[in-house]
């Protein structure tokens, strides 16, 4: 302003002393031309007035003071020229002819929203929200819903808007938009976010569902969005979108007899049909898709959530626990306790099974039940049973170990019988062979004789006679053990003639003279 002032006051007495001096035709040319640069540095001064320059990382807020008429009934921002704060935003650099008496003009900063946050955008300026609305509808580019301009000339709100922005630098005007920052929604590994809009459109399609008096729509509209969101960064309006957080890892629940930190009771006891009561560890696996999470929320809204701060989460102490605990009890009413103890897979199988099927009725998956012991044992009563009937056991093999030693022995004593039977066996069929033997040996005796008599009989029968035939058979052995000595008396015995007498004399001699053989 006092730049202005100056460079008026300036001007003025430039163009006085021009034409003073252009009347009084006496003075010099150069007094004229002192007057025009005068007027001319005036005329800098007071346009140099009228200029704003805008940082780079700034934006320009005008208000105008008088000329622009008045503002509409109920408006706070003037979107055609009126007087008061104006909608527009003077981006970075020079701006002239802003007259100080007519403009204020003031430099604010950009809004810088960091990574990881939001800026959450109020209006204070706008057509009033439809009936039943909280939010203002979103708009497709943010840069847009800031321009104040557009905003106010165009479909712009006043209240919170739905649209937020996301990490960046915005130019943006203050009088109209109040910017908060917000965390931005960000969805862990191992979890999904089920998105609950509490503003958006309503949805008329037919792709909706009723679950539990709740309706699951398509995203972007208002209910419970049919599709989680997946691990990620999102960029949404904290208070216009719940966000339910569902562990989407397999859940193990562990009730195994002992107390949790805050001392309650972790433990699941059974009473079978004969009056024992024991505990049981049973293992319980449940799991939540990604798919089935929009449900389960419907269903029992957050299902991590400890309300009542006891260690058990709302699916456990609504689903898990009861159920475990039902089916256990069930299957140990109908049977003893032993009988309990023996059938432990057959128990286990079962009740993984109705235990499946309950699940399933919340939209929840299981790999199934386990049980992990059996706590009868642990009871004095229990104890006992187990003693007595591990003593029966020992009794039982005891016995059944005697019968074995029994059926040993009298296999061995059947063994020895067998092969005693298999050596008297043995020892008579030796005696038979012997006896086949003898019978053979005397067969074939008997038939060398038969044959040495046949051939024999045919000798006698060729020598002509049995006398003739001793005779020969006398002289083959005499001739055989003869050592050449002539006996002086030779005395044959039978019935032979003299000849025959003459006739050995004969060929005893001639041997004894034949010389001997070299």
């Amino acid at each position: 302003m006092i730049t202005f002032i100056v460079g008026l006051i300036v001007l003025l007495i430039s163009v006085g002393a021009i034409i003073l001096r252009s009347s009084i035709s006496s003075e010099p040319v150069y007094s004229v031309l002192g007057g025009l640069l005068g007027f001319v540095l005036g005329l800098v001064f007071v346009v140099a007035s009228t200029a704003i320059y805008v940082k780079d990382n700034e934006g320009g807020l005008i208000t105008i003071k008088i000329g622009g008429g008045q503002l509409p009934s109920g408006s706070i921002i003037a979107a055609n020229g009126e007087n008061g704060p104006q909608a527009e935003v003077l981006s970075p650099g020079w701006h002239f002819f802003y007259w100080p008496w007519v403009y204020d003009l003031v430099s604010i900063p950009n809004m810088d929203i960091p990574s990881g946050q939001v800026g959450v955008v109020k209006a204070h300026d706008g057509k009033p929200l439809p009936d039943g609305e909280v939010y203002a509808p979103i708009w497709e580019k943010p840069e847009e819903m800031l321009s104040g301009e557009k905003f106010l000339t165009g479909n712009g709100f006043r209240g919170p808007q739905l649209t937020v922005l996301p990490p960046g630098q915005y130019r943006y005007n203050p009088r109209l938009f109040n910017i908060t920052l917000q965390p931005a929604i960000t969805v862990k590994i191992g979890e999904v976010a089920v998105v609950k809009a509490n503003a958006g459109k309503e949805y008329e399609g037919t792709e909706s569902e009723m679950v539990n008096g709740v309706p699951i729509v398509p995203n972007g509209f208002r209910g419970i969005w049919k599709k989680a969101l997946i691990p990620n960064q999102y960029y949404m309006h904290p208070d216009a979108y719940e966000i339910i957080r569902v562990k989407t890892v397999n859940r193990i629940y562990s009730y195994t007899g002992s107390s949790r930190a805050d001392q309650t009771d972790n433990s699941i006891n059974v009473r079978t049909k004969d009056g024992f009561e024991f505990p049981v560890d049973i293992r319980a696996s449940a799991k939540i898709s990604a798919e089935d999470a929009p449900y389960v929320v419907a269903i029992l809204a957050n299902p991590d959530d400890d309300a009542n701060k006891d260690g058990f989460d709302t699916l456990e102490e609504i689903v898990v626990l009861p159920a475990v605990r039902t089916i256990f009890r069930n299957s140990a009413e109908g049977r003893g306790a032993l009988e309990y103890v023996n059938t432990r897979s057959d128990i286990e199988k079962t009740s993984s099974a109705i235990f499946t099927s309950r699940l399933k009725e919340f939209k929840v998956n299981t790999d199934g039940l386990f049980l992990a012991d059996i706590g009868l044992s642990k009871t004095p009563e229990g104890k006992g049973l187990l003693t007595t009937q591990t003593q029966k056991e020992v009794a039982k093999q005891e016995t059944e170990t005697w019968l074995q030693k029994k059926l040993a022995q009298e296999a061995r004593a059947e063994s020895v019988k067998a092969e005693k039977e298999a050596d008297k066996e043995a020892d008579k069929v030796d005696a038979k062979v012997s006896i086949e033997i003898a019978k053979d040996k005397a067969q074939a005796a008997i038939e060398e004789a038969t044959g040495k008599a046949e051939a024999a009989k045919k000798q006698i029968e060729a020598v002509g006679g049995f006398g003739n035939y001793i005779f020969s058979r006398a002289i083959d052995s005499v001739t055989e053990r003869w050592k050449g000595e002539l006996p002086g008396v030779l005395v044959i015995g039978g019935s032979g003639d003299g000849a025959e007498t003459a006739f050995i004399s004969k060929l005893l001699k001639d041997m004894t003279n034949k010389p001997p053989t070299k």
